[in-house]
């Protein structure tokens, strides 16, 4: 699509959909051409984005208490507010205050790239078979430290592709505290990632998961 229409979709001016474009974030294919499915992508995540999104930390923490966690790199009255404006969030708005937890990049990689490329990363589960859904051999979908992202990206030799199917999810949190939150049975960080997608049946998975959290964060 054009860069104009790209804007109408987004609701955002053409010149912000150029900054978009040059901080990677939009996909650019020729002169005032704009990858249909990464604005689509871009729209999915930003899903009821007229709340304001809360920074890294506070969105990590967010995780961590809906999965009964401490959070404590947040101080006690910072968790006690982020408490409370979880127990009135619904899912929709969860996920749109969430996104910074990091940014998305998704790629094109070789098919026998993907296993080596899988253990590099931690697996939030949206790939995995969580919510009731089919496990996707084919993908690669998780975390990364932003310490690591690029040489990733050199090392498996991966294009810049929205319809690909390796997605990172760059992070400035430190991996130990996203391993914990994405280990065992735990369910928040899949949902989350679920709910940004552009798929109705994978964000309604997201969405059913987040709802479970909530109800069992208010109690």
């Amino acid at each position: 699509m054009t860069t104009e229409q790209a804007a109408d979709r987004m609701g955002v001016s053409v010149r912000h959909v150029q900054r978009l474009v040059s901080g990677g974030d939009l996909l650019a294919i020729g002169p005032d051409r704009v990858d249909a499915d990464s604005v689509a992508q871009w729209v999915a995540q930003r899903r009821g984005s007229r709340v304001r999104a809360w920074e890294e930390p506070t969105a990590w923490a967010a995780v961590a208490l809906l999965e009964g966690r401490r959070a404590g790199w947040l101080g006690q009255a910072q968790r006690s507010r982020l408490r409370s404006a979880l127990a009135v969030s619904a899912a929709d708005e969860l996920a749109a205050r969430t996104r910074n937890r990091a940014s998305v990049h998704r790629y094109r990689a070789h098919p026998r790239a993907l296993g080596r490329l899988a253990r590099e990363v931690v697996a939030s589960g949206a790939a995995g078979g969580i919510g009731g859904l089919s496990a996707a051999p084919d993908r690669c979908d998780g975390y990364v430290a932003e310490s690591v992202a690029d040489a990733l990206v050199r090392r498996y030799r991966l294009d810049a592709d929205p319809s690909g199917g390796v997605t990172l999810r760059v992070t400035g949190m430190p991996m130990d505290v996203v391993e914990e939150l994405a280990s065992g049975r735990r369910q928040v960080l899949a949902g989350l990632d679920l709910a940004a997608s552009t798929d109705p049946r994978e964000r309604s998975a997201g969405h059913r998961i987040l709802d479970r959290a909530l109800g069992q964060l208010r109690g």
